[in-house]
């Protein structure tokens, strides 16, 4: 049985921690080392695949919710600077 079945719930809690995550960035971290960003993106695109081939594909999407705040912040930061 699948932890969230359905996957407009699961959207949502996507888009929930994606906001999230990316306020706490924004307001509370400057920046992210390039080592780090590239550990966390890497780390949620392969755990939400391992989810995904489970049948877990709602957990799935919250990951890489997760691991698109991180890229988004990347990309802020690096629009900013230049």
């Amino acid at each position: 049985m699948a932890l969230l079945p359905d996957l407009g719930t699961a959207a949502l809690y996507a888009l929930a921690a994606f906001l999230l995550v990316l306020g706490v960035l924004v307001v509370f971290v400057e920046t992210v080392r390039l080592s780090r960003f590239l550990a966390v993106v890497v780390g949620s695109i392969l755990a939400a695949s391992g989810l995904a081939l489970v049948g877990e594909a709602g957990v799935a999407l919250v990951l890489l919710g997760v691991g698109g705040a991180f890229l988004a912040n990347q990309v802020f930061e690096w629009l900013t600077i230049r």
